[in-house]
């Protein structure tokens, strides 16, 4: 068996490399074309970053006088506001860091009164203090520090400039993130669709031709017709194009590496560790297998190159879907479950380590699932090579 499937399979490779136009584009654009995207996205995303208009601001309130209420229900702001003790500011502050809240402001105690009785021209003393705290890293809490703002430098001026806003900590100290700015969030869950998409298309530059191609032209049906096992020349076909694929996948690995700091306008601060890069480099992997093995049997069953190409194409647009999930679920998801599905768990796994959110569970229920989803399908490809309805096209 062994050598049954070395012999298949060195044939396989030389025919494959032995394509200069086929190694080009199945590996080395892959990396090259992740490379330049990356780069340019870094210039234009954030132009495409916004709030729903229908969206309600989450904002908690201490000590908020009846004067701002009305202010801010004069401004049409859509917030709901929660007023609370200033005993629950801590609290608050972690709800902001976690997205669960927009704004967290403090008013000092009966600021009506002490705006009344601050005279700018006769006292020495600091006017009243609004403070505000806010989380960069997201688009509402960001949206929400400007609207406050302005609404708020509105009501000063008509008062003679009589309080202040966030003047007394540094301006870094009322940005409650932790980690990334808000651009490395949506930049973040942008990096796993571009990615799954060009390895989809590295498989499908391979794939096609290796099985159905070789239907086509009638080759198949003379090497099924030699004493090696079928298995094994299933398992030899999927073999060459997982390392063709393993070999493209090494460069959009490589290319998005590279990319990064372009990708962040030079203003990168993801501190990835060797770790990090080990389980991006692993799902990547991973996925190739579930991509060779899927397109493997959608090219055994085409009876021609354009047939399986045809076939292929829905599920391209099934993985760029699967691509961009963690942009609509905010951020991948904690359940271990989601992580059974093979291409969805990729880029849910992906967005997890890029926003430094990885549950171990999580990242080894994708690699299994991924490659026991593979080896299943290697099953199923053997059975289809014996069957000479399916290798004949009859």
């Amino acid at each position: 068996m062994k050598n049954n499937v070395f012999i298949i399979l060195k044939k396989e490779l030389a025919r494959l490399f032995g394509d200069r136009k086929l190694v080009f584009s199945g590996i080395i654009l892959q990396g090259l074309l992740i490379y330049i995207m990356y780069t340019f996205m870094g210039t234009f995303i954030s132009n495409m970053i916004h709030v729903e208009e229908e969206y309600q601001y989450r904002i908690s309130a201490v000590n908020m006088p009846d004067s701002i209420m009305t202010v801010i229900s004069d401004a049409e702001f859509p917030v709901k506001i929660t007023h609370i003790s200033g005993a629950k500011m801590a609290a608050v502050k972690e709800e902001v860091v976690a997205k669960e809240a927009d704004l967290l402001i403090e008013f000092p105690a009966d600021f009506d009164i002490a705006v009344s009785n601050y005279d700018v021209i006769k006292t020495n003393k600091a006017a009243p203090q609004i403070q505000i705290w806010y989380n960069m890293a997201y688009m509402e809490s960001m949206q929400a520090n400007a609207i406050m703002q302005e609404i708020l430098s509105d009501y000063e001026r008509s008062l003679a400039k009589k309080f202040d806003v966030n003047a007394v900590l540094d301006a870094e100290e009322y940005d409650l993130n932790t980690g990334q700015s808000l651009d490395t969030t949506f930049l973040m869950s942008m990096i796993p669709m571009l990615l799954i998409m060009l390895i989809y298309q590295g498989c499908m530059a391979i794939a096609p031709e290796s099985i159905a191609g070789e239907k086509e032209r009638g080759t198949l049906g003379t090497l099924l017709a030699t004493p090696a096992r079928r298995r094994d020349m299933a398992l030899a076909k999927i073999l060459s194009i997982t390392i063709f694929g393993f070999l493209g996948a090494t460069m959009s690995f490589l290319g998005m590496t590279l990319s990064l700091p372009n990708l962040m306008m030079g203003e990168f601060s993801m501190d990835f560790s060797a770790m990090d890069y080990l389980m991006i480099f692993s799902v990547t992997i991973s996925t190739v297998l579930v991509f060779v093995a899927l397109l493997s049997i959608l090219s055994a069953y085409a009876k021609s190159v354009k047939e399986a190409n045809a076939y292929a194409a829905p599920f391209m647009m099934l993985s760029i879907f699967f691509g961009m999930s963690s942009m609509f679920t905010g951020g991948a998801l904690s359940e271990f479950k989601f992580y059974f599905i093979p291409v969805f768990n990729g880029a849910q796994s992906l967005s997890a380590i890029f926003n430094n959110e990885v549950i171990g569970l999580n990242f080894a229920v994708t690699i299994l699932s991924n490659v026991a989803f593979s080896l299943i399908c290697v099953g199923i490809l053997a059975k289809m090579f014996s069957s000479e309805k399916i290798v004949f096209d009859k």
